[in-house]
């Protein structure tokens, strides 16, 4: 997905929100913006959005000198959506769909985002918004079918936090079928996106093999990834992407992806064709 000029507000935005959680110096914030404006003009907008935000991150932690700014809001998500992983369990074991509901639980998590939102709102007020929205019921037949059929599925992940939920799908998956299961997280922290240690904190060593992209992008730039996760990626039956993010950078491959996440911002509902703050699960 190439990039908009409405996302061009968004990176000011972001790279200011980064800059204000690593120092109170308002200098400090005014040359993150002066520095993001000098770029603004040489910006390829053929780019993904991920790939530009990647530079104005670079910058960011340049400038402030602090490279994990979210690291205690990432934290406080992993621990609140761990104190709701007893109760999602038992709304998923006493659901008519129990695949179903676990979807809508991992699409509900993608709200922990603080790339597409200033903010996210209650992690508790996420597993009731879930039961109330529909999915499309031809991608969530295909999924479970694919599902049913693959022997290797290649997770990538999105933020800490809603890697909770995603363990709540990936163990809903594992009832269905035993088969193999890799989690892709970021090779450095950016935003408030999961890494190697966030994935581990909420224990989802147990029921995958996490690897690192090899990029610390907010998307999955196939171009920067590792060795080892292109491998993955073109070996895999079935792809699961999650979020915004790896939307951005992987809408319109041919691969066979199964996009899940949910609406935050108005390029992504243009390009969707798709209401703000609907829940998608769909095919590549």
């Amino acid at each position: 997905m190439k990039t908009y000029l409405d996302c061009i507000p968004c990176f000011f935005r972001q790279a200011l929100a980064a800059a204000r959680m690593s120092s109170e110096d308002e200098t400090i914030h005014r040359r993150v913006l002066n520095s993001i404006a000098l770029m603004i003009p040489d910006l390829a907008l053929s780019a993904t959005p991920p790939e530009i935000a990647r530079q104005v991150y670079r910058v960011v932690y340049e400038i402030t000198g602090n490279s994990d700014p979210y690291y205690e809001t990432k934290n406080s998500a992993n621990q609140a959506a761990l104190s709701l992983y007893s109760r999602m369990q038992d709304t998923v074991d006493y659901s008519n769909d129990p695949l179903l509901t676990a979807c809508r639980l991992s699409i509900a998590g993608n709200d922990i985002d603080l790339g597409a939102q200033a903010e996210f709102g209650s992690i508790n007020s996420i597993i009731e918004d879930s039961l109330v929205f529909d999915l499309d019921q031809k991608n969530y037949t295909k999924f479970k079918e694919n599902v049913a059929k693959a022997n290797l599925i290649l997770y990538i992940g999105d933020n800490a936090g809603e890697t909770v939920f995603d363990r709540i799908l990936i163990e809903q998956i594992l009832q269905i079928k035993n088969l193999k299961i890799v989690f892709v997280v970021r090779e450095k922290p950016i935003i408030n996106d999961a890494t190697f240690e966030d994935a581990i904190r909420v224990g989802l060593d147990k029921v995958a093999t996490i690897i690192s992209s090899g990029s610390d992008a907010p998307a999955t730039i196939l171009s920067q990834c590792s060795s080892e996760m292109l491998s993955l990626y073109q070996s895999a039956d079935v792809i699961i992407s999650k979020g915004q993010g790896n939307y951005e950078s992987l809408s319109g491959r041919s691969e066979n992806i199964f996009f899940l996440f949910k609406v935050k911002c108005s390029v992504i509902a243009r390009d969707s064709n798709l209401a703000i703050d609907s829940p998608v699960l769909t095919h590549s």
